[in-house]
């Protein structure tokens, strides 16, 4: 019992200054950046920038055309080891979003868009900022925090140096929220994004349907096709969510298009999947098909280097006061991209809650404290 008291008053420290995060968080919600808003995502940029500056930290942007500006830093000067903290600020809600649901404080949630997915992850590593200046934690390596701003897109934009970052580090840590119950995330399915483009042949419905090659009635044709592709007894999901074609209600439909989304547990199954998909016949006479897309993030496997930081983050979880369990996302993140490389990675280690890309968002407010309290723990034992 002894031992353990150290860190509880850490989580009394962390505590006492809860109506200062939630502040910091309200900041963060109420400045929506939705990941196709550069100029949105810049202004969350912005606050992180400041925040860096005003904790003795020389913040890097590297500047994006097409998303918000990439936020870097780090602390420390250590020869050798690095720790890298991984977190986007992008969002998938569109601008207004608050309207509908604004930031607000419900018995122990707190709610907004952007709340758990991952603003809250951000406002941690801000907060564990804080503690590095006031020497509340001392790492024994190096520590790079690195802030993306297309995660929600898939991070096309930020690929190359999350690579580049994750090979210049030991671990990396992402404050990505962590499963229902707070468990971390030990492995997540790799996933493919599609569009199956259908051209057809446009003509009067009326007048001469027959001379028309209807795109629409291909696209219905292949969605049956392309849902039996999935395997659920090894994981593997296909689906088509948004379906677009035609443009007139008098006219045969001459384009029609469908997005697919595909997860996997293994390479080999998104491998599969990938070479059906672009191996497609055409049903319809004259229809002609052309694919576009790919495997995005291949899957992030379970490592004995990321088991042992799973027991490092449960032993300190455990002296924290609370267990922390394991499990799998079928939601990828930058973790995926990360452990591919061969990185021991942690994921999971955001606030939480429940509802992520949901109307009813939120994270626990009781929950700050502690999870705050073992990122920081981790960032200094490991």
């Amino acid at each position: 019992m002894g031992g353990n008291v150290p860190e509880r008053n850490l989580v009394e420290k962390i505590q006492a200054e809860t109506d200062q995060i939630i502040e910091l968080l309200r900041n963060l919600v109420e400045l929506e950046s939705p990941s196709h808003r550069k100029d949105l995502v810049d202004r969350v940029g912005a606050l992180v920038l400041e925040h860096l500056g005003a904790q003795g930290f020389t913040p890097q942007v590297v500047s994006r055309k097409e998303v918000g500006d990439i936020v870097w830093a780090e602390w420390g000067d250590q020869e050798e080891g690095r720790i890298l903290v991984l977190c986007h600020m992008d969002t998938v809600w569109e601008e207004g979003s608050l309207a509908r649901n604004p930031f607000r404080v419900e018995d122990d949630r707190i709610y907004g868009p952007g709340v758990f997915d991952m603003k809250a992850g951000v406002v941690a590593t801000l907060k564990i900022q804080e503690y590095l200046a006031r020497g509340w934690i001392c790492p024994r390596r190096k520590v790079r925090f690195l802030y993306t701003t297309d995660e929600e897109l898939t991070s096309t934009h930020s690929r190359e140096f999350i690579e580049d970052f994750a090979r210049e580090s030991d671990l990396v840590l992402i404050t990505e929220p962590p499963l229902p119950g707070g468990d971390l995330k030990t492995t997540r399915k790799g996933v493919g994004s599609y569009v199956v483009k259908f051209h057809g042949k446009s003509a009067h419905s009326g007048l001469d349907p027959e001379k028309g090659i209807n795109a629409v009635e291909e696209l219905a044709q292949q969605i049956v096709g392309i849902h039996s592709l999935s395997a659920p007894a090894l994981g593997t999901t296909v689906t088509v969510n948004v379906v677009r074609g035609g443009h007139a209600p008098n006219v045969i439909a001459e384009y029609a298009e469908a997005t697919v989304d595909t997860r996997f547990r293994t390479l080999e199954e998104g491998e599969r999947v990938d070479g059906e998909l672009r191996h497609l016949k055409p049903h319809v006479p004259g229809i002609r098909l052309e694919i576009e897309g790919g495997i995005d993030r291949p899957p992030m496997v379970k490592t004995p280097r990321s088991e042992e930081l799973l027991q490092s983050a449960q032993e300190i979880a455990s002296e924290l006061g609370f267990d922390l369990g394991e499990g799998e996302s079928g939601g990828g993140s930058d973790g995926n991209i990360t452990a591919a490389l061969g990185i021991a990675t942690l994921d999971g280690l955001g606030i939480p809650g429940d509802g992520a890309h949901a109307w009813h968002e939120h994270i626990e407010m009781s929950a700050l404290a502690p999870r705050i309290a073992l990122l920081a723990r981790l960032i200094e034992r490991l």
